[in-house]
């Protein structure tokens, strides 16, 4: 009989607010996982990650973090041939909303105590190239907290220069040192948030010419490379060879996730099969709602003293999780698109229930779903979603072709309860 496990064993077999660092608990994506390995292997490749919200980007950058470092324990679970380790000094940076452009993200990289601070500080050619940035910034090597400082310095008898030489230089010194011996390999998260990304990619051709062995990895919201950056004609020969265009997970690796949560508590709590494939099936390749469906079904079951979780548990973690605003952000944007119309939210359902695999939607198929459903003129309520009034959760591709801008709302419309109730 299994040990019953602790409520912070329970509270951490699902982690729909974290990326995965465990190797252990990283669930498929071989495919992936050995594309990136190989980019990390040829010299002067950049990597991008992209694809849409949830599926998984950002765990799969905390395993090439891990990989590029040298620790192969990802590669040897998913038997991938890793007959070399490794060795980047490796630096992780989630961008969020406080980029604007990429001069801040080389100014937070060269500032930030995760990053290059410390390593600047300690090398004296570096700091040498850092200080003569001043006084457009000084980064207050002696300050606490380790950012940058705004302190200025009387030091301006010295040549300033811009933040993408300071930069380059910076990072050549910290390579000539030879510190590691692949060089230093710089992944940068929520890339698609820098609101103004002109000049980088041409900053990283620079850089590439000038300093070879530091290398990039971006990870963001996009349909192809041209989508996140939108810069640079040399964008493609950037990154060849280093493009993962991540694809909403296999049921098969979905249902991974759910076998790995149960083992990290020794089975004490188990999903029959109906339950777990309610749960593969409402999340349509989103990790991120497999672990929030798993997380909160597992803690009401644990609570009740209960071992097996069946389907209709999934359906009442569902209609708790719309209730309590689990996710505060899918649904004030779900109730922003109903608004106070029943027949909108049937609408936006069959909308999101006729969506292809190419992630279209023909509105003749979502139209004879509505009316079906007494909705008596569906094409009015397509015209109110495509207003920001409503959250302009679609946008007309072309005529009588609709896709919604995110993938992962998709999924919640579909595993979503009714807000309004149904008539007839």
């Amino acid at each position: 009989m299994s040990k019953q496990p602790s409520i912070r064993e329970i509270e951490n077999a699902f982690l729909p607010a974290k990326e995965i660092t465990d190797a252990s608990r990283f669930a498929g994506r071989k495919e992936y996982v050995e594309s990136a390995f190989y980019a990390l292997l040829t010299e002067g490749t950049n990597i991008a990650i992209i694809g849409n919200r949830g599926i998984g980007k950002s765990s799969l950058a905390m395993q090439l973090q891990e990989i590029s470092g040298g620790k192969n324990d990802l590669l040897r679970k998913l038997k991938i041939n890793d007959n070399e380790n490794l060795d980047f000094l490796t630096f992780y940076y989630a961008c969020g909303g406080s980029v604007t452009c990429h001069h801040e993200l080389l100014e937070k990289l060269l500032t930030s105590k995760n990053c290059l601070l410390d390593w600047s500080y300690d090398i004296p050619k570096a700091r040498n190239f850092i200080e003569k940035y001043t006084p457009k910034f000084s980064v207050g090597f002696a300050s606490l907290g380790g950012e940058k400082s705004t302190k200025t310095t009387t030091q301006t008898s010295q040549p300033e220069h811009d933040i993408e030489t300071v930069f380059t230089n910076v990072v050549s010194s910290i390579c000539e040192e030879k510190l590691a011996q692949n060089g230093i390999m710089f992944i940068i998260d929520e890339f698609d948030q820098i609101k103004d990304k002109t000049g980088f990619a041409s900053f990283l051709k620079a850089l590439a010419t000038n300093v070879p062995n530091v290398r990039f990895c971006i990870v963001g919201v996009a349909h192809d490379i041209n989508e996140l950056i939108a810069d640079h004609a040399s964008t493609d020969r950037l990154f060849a060879g280093g493009i993962i265009n991540l694809p909403p997970m296999s049921n098969t690796e979905l249902e991974e996730i759910i076998r790995d949560a149960e083992k990290s508590i020794g089975n004490f709590i188990k999903f029959d099969q109906n339950a777990t494939n309610k749960v593969v099936n409402l999340s349509q390749g989103h990790p991120y709602i497999v672990h929030l469906l798993g997380k909160y079904s597992l803690r009401t079951i644990y609570k009740n003293s209960r071992k097996s979780i069946c389907d209709i548990d999934i359906d009442n973690t569902l209609k708790s999780i719309a209730n309590e605003k689990t996710d505060l952000v899918l649904e004030d944007r779900y109730k922003k698109a109903v608004g106070s119309s029943a027949q909108r939210e049937i609408v936006l359902k069959s909308l999101a229930q006729t969506q292809t695999y190419n992630l279209e939607i023909h509105t003749k198929d979502a139209y004879k779903k509505a009316i079906d459903l007494g909705v008596d003129n569906p094409s009015q309520f397509v015209g109110s979603l495509v207003t920001e009034d409503f959250g302009a959760e679609i946008v007309k591709i072309r005529d009588r072709y609709y896709r919604f801008k995110d993938s992962l709302f998709v999924a919640y419309v579909n595993a979503r309860p009714h807000l309004h109730e149904l008539k007839g």
